[in-house]
C-alpha cells in the first residue's frame, strides 16, 4: 500500500515538473515580448519628440514668414495709397488740359469695347463700317491727347511717378505672394508633423494596452511557476518524510529483532549456558549485561 503512494507521488511530481516547465517557457516568452514592447515604445517616444520638434520648428518658420508678409502687405498698402494719390494728380492735370472732362483712360476703354465687339460679333456691313469709323475717330482723338500730354511736364512727372510706384507695388505684391506661399508650405509641414505625432501617440497607446495585457499574463505564468515549484518542493518533503519513516521503521524492526535475540541469549546466560564472545557483545549492546 505504501509503495503505491510513493509511485503516485512520483507521477504527481513528474506531472508538476511538466507544468513547471510550461509555465517557465510561457513566462520567458512573455517577458521577452515585454522587453520588445518597451524597446518599441522608447523608439516611438523618440520619434514622437522628433516630430514635435520638427512641428515646432515649422511653426516658428511660418510665424517669422507671416511677420515678413505683414510688413510687405503694409508696404504694399502704402504704395497703393501713394499710387491712388498720383492717379488723382494725373486726372487733375489731364482735366486741366482738356476742358471736356473726358479722360484718355476712358477713351482707351471705349476703344477696347469697340474692338471686342468687332472681333466677337457677327456684324452687318453697315454696323462694321460704323465701328471702323468710330475707332478711327477715337484713335485720332487718343493720338492728339497723347501728344498734348506727352509735352506736359507736370503730367509727364506724375506719369513717371505712377509707373515707378506701380512697379514697386507689383514687387511688394509678388513678395507677399511668395512669402505667403512659403508660410503655407511651413504650415502644411507643421500639420504633417502633428498628424504624424498623433499617429505615433495612437501607436504608443496600443503598445501600452498590449503591454498591460502581456504583463498580466506574464505575472500569471510566473505565479503558476512559483505555485508548481512549491508543490514539487512539498511533494519532495513528503517523499523525504516517507523515506525517513521507512528508514525509522527498518531501524525499529532491526532493533526489535536484536532485542528478541538478546533476550533469548540472556535467558541462556542466566541458565549458565556458555555464550560466544559475539553473543556477549550482543547482550552488551542490548544493555542486558
Amino acid at each position: 500500500m505504501e509503495e503505491i503512494k510513493t509511485v503516485e507521488l512520483e507521477e504527481k511530481k513528474k506531472e508538476l515538473k511538466k507544468k513547471l516547465e510550461d509555465a517557465k517557457n510561457s513566462r520567458d516568452i512573455l517577458n521577452k515580448k515585454l522587453s520588445e514592447l518597451r524597446r518599441k515604445k522608447e523608439e516611438l517616444k523618440e520619434e514622437l519628440m522628433k516630430k514635435k520638434k520638427e512641428a515646432s520648428m515649422h511653426k516658428k518658420m511660418r510665424n517669422e514668414i507671416n511677420e515678413e508678409v505683414a510688413v510687405a502687405k503694409k508696404r504694399r498698402e502704402e504704395l497703393n495709397k501713394e499710387y491712388e494719390k498720383i492717379r488723382n494728380k494725373l486726372e487733375e492735370t489731364e482735366k486741366r488740359c482738356f476742358t471736356d472732362g473726358i479722360l484718355i483712360e476712358n477713351l482707351y476703354k471705349k476703344r477696347e469695347a469697340l474692338e471686342f465687339k468687332q472681333m466677337t460679333r457677327q456684324l452687318k456691313r453697315r454696323e462694321e463700317e460704323e465701328i471702323i469709323e468710330k475707332l478711327a475717330s477715337i484713335n485720332k482723338e487718343i493720338r492728339e491727347r497723347e501728344n498734348i500730354l506727352k509735352n506736359n511736364q507736370e503730367f509727364k512727372k506724375y506719369l513717371e511717378l505712377e509707373i515707378k510706384i506701380k512697379e514697386e507695388s507689383d514687387k511688394e505684391h509678388e513678395k507677399v505672394r511668395e512669402l505667403a506661399a512659403r508660410a503655407q508650405q511651413e504650415h502644411e509641414k507643421m500639420l504633417e508633423c502633428l498628424n504624424k505625432a498623433r499617429e505615433i501617440l495612437k501607436e504608443i497607446k496600443k503598445i501600452e494596452e498590449e503591454y498591460i495585457i502581456t504583463k498580466i499574463n506574464a505575472d500569471k505564468s510566473h505565479n503558476e511557476f512559483v505555485m508548481h515549484l512549491n508543490s514539487i518542493k512539498e511533494i519532495e518533503r513528503l517523499m523525504e518524510g516517507k523515506k525517513e519513516g521507512e528508514k525509522k521503521k527498518k531501524i525499529d524492526k532491526e532493533k526489535d529483532a536484536l532485542m528478541k535475540k538478546a533476550e533469548e541469549l540472556y535467558d541462556k546466560f542466566r541458565k549458565g549456558e556458555k555464550l560466544s564472545t559475539e553473543d556477549l557483545l550482543l547482550l552488551q549492546r542490548a544493555g542486558l549485561i
